[in-house]
């Protein structure tokens, strides 16, 4: 029986990486929505209300993912 083997009645590992498509999602939209408005700032455009919501789904995508990944310590 090598050490790498786990007997068949515990709950198989999770995935080494959890979280993280979520972290890199949420850096993407946080990303995107500040890119966003420093250049609509720039050339004088407006900004409505909608442009929280990728900056509000990014963070939430951000804190899920972090809890996630610290979630089997």
């Amino acid at each position: 029986m090598s050490s790498t083997d786990r007997p068949s009645w515990l709950p198989p590992l999770p995935p080494p990486n959890r979280g993280r498509v979520l972290i890199i999602l949420g850096w993407l939209l946080v990303g995107g929505s500040f890119i966003y408005i420093f250049v609509m700032s720039y050339l004088g455009g407006t900004h409505t209300l909608y442009t929280l919501v990728p900056l509000a789904l990014g963070l939430l995508c951000l804190i899920v993912g972090l809890l996630r990944r610290n979630e089997g310590r």
